[in-house]
């Protein structure tokens, strides 16, 4: 693809692409996916696993490697879903969570969107106030203005630029994890006292594995954003492979090695801030190096939330163009950011699991309605009408499950803490249940290829 189109300012917004618009190859998902994880936020997430929660180094592995092959086999799978339908991730939800319960969950997504971006600058800013010493609000305002740039270009200036961070974070970050190794004296061990307060190792567990979901359930949501333009592409079903299996490894591979990477650093520090996971002990030679992937690791992942949450807000009905509602993402998430950065970790986990709350239910829709089309048992009400009614079903009834001290703890979890936080798993199971209930199976002709039922307005 020549320069001047990577660097055309996309226009497409939420339309369906057209056959002379399909470009790319599945191989770039790879670069993608890996590079929007070889980041320090990657590492902050599995620090929480020993730092926090109190695990040994064997625990901790277990919980994440079972929380990736899950969450990364659920983005691999959406991620086919752009080349079945050519649309983004929020748009194809039309037609199973119907348009006024779309709007609402797109309106979710667009949260979930600008929160990362502020997560991920925070943590790059706090990095970036250990290594160089910078003001932390200041740093989080530059940063913001370089991601917002990238994202409101689009689609294919960010594939672009994804390659070429891809090569430059992996290999700083294979040094940073012998550097990590050389320093690491000895493996986490368990920690009595952090896992007594969240109901032992098994609780421990469960929570660090819905953790690692919830970081993966954001991704998911926009998986079908970055491969949209793989349709009309080839073979499909190949194709639909090939894509499958890129972004897989890609998730997989990057997220489980910094997650581990994470998790033996956390046992060896105070961990109170993103700054105490890399501080004295780098040496100097390293820290220029450093330095640049920590700027360059933060806007890796965060031109993809602005990107993707841009293009929910606009499925949400917001009535901006594509590149207005980039600059609305990367606004919102800057006060987010400026505002929310104090007491860190404990922000972080609490929107960590608020995120996959109200994001894992709504996957079980949206695997039965893709491959086993179902209909509505009552007349009068529509198909889409009961999917959202099932995602909101199984988010009610995860309620007594949530773990959230001292913000809220539901009573199966007060009564057994060794169970951690299971509201996901019990959220997914019931939504199941309730859409399998409220439909029936759809015994038509094959479904197309591109769904015909799409209308949602486009700006």
């Amino acid at each position: 693809m020549k320069t001047a189109d990577i660097l055309t300012v996309e226009s497409k917004g939420i339309a369906r692409i057209d056959p002379d618009e399909a470009h790319g190859t599945p191989r770039a998902l790879f670069r993608l996916w890996a590079a929007a994880n070889v980041e320090f936020a990657t590492i902050t997430t599995g620090a929480i696993a020993t730092g926090v929660f109190g695990l040994s180094a064997f625990d901790a592995i277990a919980a994440i490697v079972v929380a990736n092959l899950i969450g990364c086999t659920l983005l691999g799978l959406f991620s086919t879903y752009g080349v079945e339908y050519g649309l983004p991730q929020m748009i194809q939800c039309v037609n199973w969570f119907g348009k006024p319960g779309n709007r609402f969950l797109s309106f979710l997504n667009f949260l979930n969107g600008f929160s990362w971006f502020a997560v991920n600058t925070v943590i790059g800013s706090y990095a970036l106030h250990a290594t160089l010493g910078t003001n932390i609000d200041q740093t989080i305002i530059v940063l913001t203005i370089v991601q917002v740039f990238i994202a409101l270009i689009g689609h294919d200036f960010i594939v672009a630029a994804e390659r070429w961070f891809f090569y430059f974070l992996t290999a700083v970050f294979v040094i940073l994890t012998v550097l990590s190794f050389l320093h690491i004296t000895h493996f986490p061990v368990p920690n009595a006292k952090s896992l007594a307060e969240v109901g032992g190792v098994s609780g421990a567990f469960l929570l660090t594995v819905s953790i690692m979901l919830s970081w993966l359930g954001g991704w998911i949501l926009y998986s079908s954003d970055y491969t949209r333009y793989l349709c009309f592409r080839e073979n499909r079903p190949q194709m639909k492979r090939r894509v499958f299996l890129n972004t897989f490894l890609g998730a997989f591979i990057s997220c489980v090695w910094l997650e581990c990477l994470g998790a033996f650093i956390g046992a060896t520090v105070q961990l109170n801030s993103p700054s105490d996971l890399f501080t004295a002990w780098i040496p100097e030679w390293f820290r220029p190096l450093l330095i640049l992937a920590i700027i360059v690791g933060t806007v890796s992942p965060n031109i993809l939330n602005i990107y993707s949450a841009s293009l929910s807000a606009l499925a949400s009905g917001i009535k901006l163009k594509q590149y207005q509602a980039a600059l609305l993402t990367g606004l919102v998430g800057l006060a987010i950011a400026i505002f929310g950065h104090n007491n860190f970790y404990k922000h972080y986990e609490l929107l960590l699991f608020f995120l996959g709350y109200v994001i894992i239910p709504r996957f079980p829709v949206m695997i039965i309605a893709h491959f086993w089309p179902r209909r509505s048992r009552w007349s009068g009400i529509g198909i889409g009408h009961l999917g959202f009614f099932a995602w909101l079903i199984g988010v009610l009834c995860s309620i007594p499950f949530f773990n959230q001290y001292p913000l809220f703890v539901g009573p199966f979890a007060r009564a057994y803490p060794q169970c951690g936080d299971i509201s996901f798993f019990v959220g997914a199971f019931a939504t199941t249940i309730a859409y399998l209930v409220l439909t029936a199976p759809k015994f038509a002709e094959a479904r197309e290829a591109v769904p015909s039922s799409v209308d949602l307005e486009t700006p």
